[in-house]
This record gives structure tokens, sequence and C-alpha cells, in this order.
């Protein structure tokens, strides 16, 4: 399986959400984290990654910023590209097939 994403994601690496230490950052930072990447928590918002297991930082951040519920895609990248036609696919370094 190829590294990619999905069309119109926002690529939020988990080790983001954490200090040099390895916790959780604080609210404010986390707060900044989604703001500087352009995700409105007042908006829809659903988690994957490559198998639906480090997404779960975001729904933590999320959680801890107010926000309880936001789903995960517990398939992830995995399913998705095991199911998705190829014109579908967006590989690393690559744009939307036209």
């Amino acid at each position: 399986i190829l590294p990619g994403h999905f069309s119109g994601a926002i690529n939020m690496p988990y080790t983001t959400f954490l200090d040099p230490s390895g916790k959780h950052l604080g609210t404010e930072a986390l707060a900044k984290l989604f703001q500087d990447a352009g995700v409105d928590l007042e908006r829809p918002l659903w988690t994957s990654c490559g198998s639906g297991v480090t997404a779960c930082h975001v729904i933590l951040a999320a959680h801890r910023l107010g926000h309880p519920g936001v789903p995960l895609y517990d398939g992830s990248w995995v399913e998705w590209f095991r199911r998705s036609s190829p014109e579908d696919i967006i590989t690393e370094g690559e744009k939307k097939k036209e």
C-alpha cells in the first residue's frame, strides 16, 4: 500500500500533539495547532491515519478543547486504499488525477 491521503485531508501527524517528553501539549498549544492547520473545530471533523491508531491523538486533543465525539474512520488509509478506484488515490507527492 502506497502512503498517501484522502482528498481534502489536513495532515496533522500525531507527534505534533506531543511535547519533547512525549506528553500531550497543553490546551493553548493544541488550539494553536488546529488553528495553524486551518482546522475549524466548530465544523464537522473526522480523523484517520494509516490504520486507525495514531489518529486518536487528534480525537483526544479535540476532546480536551471541548469537542467530544470526533469520529475515527477506523479502517483509515489502508481500507480506503484497498476499496478506492485508482483515480481517487492520492499518494504522497501527488495531486489528484484529473
